[in-house]
């Protein structure tokens, strides 16, 4: 049996929630004293089973590191989870490498209960057992992600977090600066970060290889939910979930199944915006420096949306969010546009490709095939770099122009060993080659949120100053930067 860990004792829930209400706590860990070895084990905490939560919880043997805390309100999730183990143990136990078998040795006797100890409550699980683990993956609803990811940084402990950066704008900005308090190595979810023609795109750009870039497209082809009305009605609570556990920070009410279905509801998710925006949207961010507005005082960024309704409860069935973005260092001002919709939106596909013919792309079919489910295109006035769906793959246009430049391997950026290995590395005290550090990813959040917080008062400019974290002309849009947390929980 897993040893089980479900509840919260008066005497903790009270230090914890007295600790937020005094501000900035960052607890002590022993083994944070001193410096980790290259090659250490770590001990990790996974809180959800998303994602790249579902990456580690199969793969933490191919990082040196093993699953020792397993965190998460629904527990009928854990069975599946031991069976992903019993798998893997089966799938590695006849290798001819002495590792591959040590690991298949540990995935069984996890999947018998050894080893690694089942939460529910991410607040016990570092009340409890913050010197028994070394770092945090965080994959599961965005309502999340602030409460497990501070829970955290406040240990001391490493974050390896889903994208976006919590619920709110609100979120965002406190785990930046909690992450730069604490100075532990932080990522979340952006494979477009760890790839050689990513960090070499940025390097182009930077070297005016597209000229001046004044116009972004980033798409995604799916489409809102458009939900009419919340969830209505309480239901019994199934067997293995802790619905107060399972709501966190969020305001009480009944329990109702569509409350959890993923990026529906404003109240729990970021929709399009939070699951496709930032794999898309990190590409332009980087290569553009928009990163540095953040640091200046008095620039503001305008944004102005277009939806097929206003819906304050869920996601429009399509929208087109603009930002325009002040001018930063020698880069010029600049528009990004962001397309989300079946089909991607109204007349959105025949936009973008008609300014992929500028650069050579005049068949329909070809665009589409560059255009795929999610991307971004970089327009510029020498050429045009376009990045697919997870910001992977990178295309510069017109193709005979790159055909003798080199596009695959950053000449001055530090090259990656994948966005997970580099987290690791780091962990272990080695050379930080984050890119989707919280540093840069919760200014990046800010950025998509803003689009979302547009979307409920569409035709309207929203000003929005991002050193101050205020939008400065709309009080009640301003209103949507943030929620109260229900007592007891905090980032």
């Amino acid at each position: 049996m897993f040893p089980r860990k479900t509840s919260l004792t008066r005497r903790r829930f009270l230090a914890a929630a007295a600790g937020g209400a005094a501000g900035l706590q960052i607890l002590s860990s022993s083994r944070l004293a001193r410096a980790y070895q290259a090659n250490e084990r770590l001990r990790l905490a996974v809180f959800g089973n998303m994602y790249n939560a579902a990456h580690f919880l199969t793969a933490a043997h191919i990082y040196n590191a093993d699953i020792v805390a397993l965190c998460n309100p629904d527990q009928r999730k854990i069975p599946g989870i031991v069976k992903q183990w019993q798998e893997r143990a089966d799938q590695l136990q006849n290798s001819t490498q002495a590792d591959q078998q040590q690991a298949a040795a540990r995935y069984r006797r996890m999947a018998q209960g050894e080893g690694v100890t089942i939460f529910s409550d991410v607040r016990r699980l570092f009340g409890e057992m913050a010197d028994g683990i070394d770092a945090l993956v965080v994959s599961d609803y965005d309502h999340f992600h602030g409460v497990a990811c501070g829970a955290a940084l406040r240990a001391g402990k490493p974050v390896c977090s889903e994208r976006p950066l919590g619920l709110t704008i609100g979120d965002a900005r406190r785990l930046r600066l909690l992450a730069a308090e604490t100075k532990v190595p932080t990522t979340y979810r952006s494979p477009g970060t760890g790839t050689g023609p990513f960090r070499r795109a940025i390097e182009l750009v930077q070297e005016g290889t597209i000229g001046r870039v004044e116009e972004v497209h980033i798409w995604f082809d799916r489409g809102g939910p458009d939900r009419d009305a919340p969830p209505s009605g309480g239901q019994a609570v199934p067997d293995g979930l802790d619905w107060d556990l399972w709501l966190g920070p969020l305001a009480w009410r009944d329990y109702h199944p569509e409350w959890m279905a993923y990026a529906h509801w404003r109240e729990t998710s970021n929709g399009g915006l939070g699951s496709f925006g930032p794999h898309t949207s990190i590409f332009p961010f980087l290569t553009l420096g928009l990163r540095p507005l953040w640091d200046t005082p008095g620039t503001a960024i305008g944004v102005q949306a277009e939806c097929s309704r206003r819906n304050r409860v869920s996601f429009p069935r399509w929208e087109r969010v603009r930002w325009e973005i002040p001018a930063r260092s020698h880069m010029p001002p600049l528009t990004i546009t962001w397309h989300h919709g079946p089909g991607l939106g109204p007349d959105a596909r025949a936009r973008i490709q008609e300014k992929l013919r500028r650069f050579g792309v005049s068949q329909p079919e070809d665009a589409d095939a560059l255009l795929g489910m999610a991307g971004s295109l970089l327009v510029g006035s020498d050429g045009a770099l376009l990045a697919d769906d997870h910001s992977v793959r990178v295309t510069g246009l017109p193709k005979d122009k790159f055909e003798q430049l080199e596009t695959n391997r950053p000449q001055r950026i530090a090259s990656s060993h994948g966005i997970y290995q580099d987290w690791m590395d780091a962990c272990r005290g080695g050379q930080r080659q984050i890119l989707a550090s919280f540093d840069n990813g919760g200014p990046l959040s800010e950025l998509l949120m803003l689009g979302n917080i547009a979307t409920e008062f569409p035709g309207e400019t929203l000003a929005y100053e991002p050193h101050a974290g205020q939008i400065t002309n709309h009080a009640e849009a301003a209103q949507r930067l943030d929620f109260p947390y229900r007592h007891g929980w905090q980032i």
